[in-house]
């Protein structure tokens, strides 16, 4: 995988991490993203070519994720439920 230079990661392929790593499952995430299954795939591939290592090993029939996904789902999941959380109060408020 090539490194691409330092930047900030988009919004749409963690969110892609999320929902992989939470159903490891990349049908099912895209079922949840209301995305297609490729374009899950795409996303997921883009995020470790800019992390330059492999999060999930994909099987016939199965996900894995490794440990760096691992380290970093720990870190996606609170962020991503407290931007979540802030946009229902900013909705809340209309």
């Amino acid at each position: 995988m090539n490194r691409l230079p330092s930047r900030p990661l988009s919004l749409q392929p963690l969110r892609a991490f999320d929902a992989v790593a939470r159903r490891l499952n990349f049908r099912a995430a895209a079922e949840d993203l209301h995305l297609t299954q490729p374009a899950v795939s795409r996303q997921i591939r883009g995020l470790e070519d800019e992390l330059g290592m492999p999060l999930f090993v994909r099987g016939t029939r199965h996900v894995e994720m490794t440990q760096d996904a691992q380290i970093l789902l720990r870190t996606v999941e609170p962020w991503l439920a407290r931007l979540d959380a802030g946009v229902r109060q900013i909705r809340d408020r209309k």
